[in-house]
This record gives C-alpha cells, sequence and structure tokens, in this order.
C-alpha cells in the first residue's frame, strides 16, 4: 500500500489546464518548424526572394519556382508557417520579405566570409539526425 503523503495534489484551474494543453501541442508540433525551414531551403525559396528583389508575392513565388498552381495553397501554408515562426516576413497584402535569418539561407552570398548556412540546417534536419533524436528513450 503506498504511504501517505502529508501533503495533497493541487488540482489545476481549468485555465491552467487550458495552458498546459497548449503547451503540449507546441511541444508536440515544434518538429514542424525545421522541416518547414528544410521545405523552404530545398525549393529555393529565401534564394528566389532574394533575386525577387527581396519581396515577393505567393503567385510570384509559385512562377519563379516553377510550381504548378495546384500547389499554391500548399505554398501558402509553408510561407505562413515560416512567417509566424520568424524566417521570413510577410504582410497583410500577402508579401514575404527576407530577415535576416533567412537572409543567411540565400545563396551564393556570404556573411563575414562564410557561406550561406543553408547546409548546416539541411544536415542537422536529415533523416540521420532524426533518427537519432527517435532513440532517445532507449
Amino acid at each position: 500500500m503506498a504511504a501517505k503523503s502529508s501533503q495533497t495534489m493541487t488540482i489545476p484551474t481549468d485555465a491552467e489546464l487550458i495552458q498546459a494543453q497548449a503547451d503540449l501541442w507546441r511541444h508536440c508540433l515544434s518538429y514542424l518548424t525545421p522541416m518547414a525551414l528544410r521545405c523552404a531551403i530545398q525549393l529555393g525559396i529565401p534564394t528566389t526572394i532574394h533575386r525577387l528583389s527581396g519581396a515577393a508575392s505567393l503567385s510570384d513565388l509559385v512562377t519563379a519556382l516553377s510550381l504548378p498552381p495546384s500547389k499554391a495553397s500548399f505554398l501558402r501554408c509553408l510561407l505562413r508557417l515560416l512567417s509566424t515562426t520568424g524566417v521570413l516576413a510577410s504582410n497583410e497584402a500577402g508579401i514575404y520579405r527576407l530577415v535576416p535569418l533567412s537572409y543567411l539561407l540565400v545563396d551564393g552570398i556570404l556573411v563575414d566570409g562564410d557561406a550561406s548556412q543553408a547546409a548546416l540546417v539541411l544536415c542537422l534536419t536529415s533523416w540521420y539526425h532524426m533518427e537519432a533524436a527517435m532513440g532517445l528513450a532507449d
């Protein structure tokens, strides 16, 4: 039989439980940000925005990336996630711009003599690193 504790368990309030649920979902879905960043690099989004004078609309990007128009809604979701997480900037008119973080991912850009950081992101989000992280419990 379990020993009785002199303290009683504190029951969270409804507001605390709602916040806890939001925190739990944030933790569970946080892997989407690096995966979206990887996708943006693989598609060439930062470089394309740079080549389009540093600003581009969704339709500009669909055209410049040679994506089928049927993929525009998926690209919009990706861009929204990248904007929400601070990888890109966007305005209400749907124009996407580079921020210092995304500028580091533009092909051919040197920052203090160092090349684009895209290779680092691709390496750290590779299947090998993800699989290693999946085995943490082992």
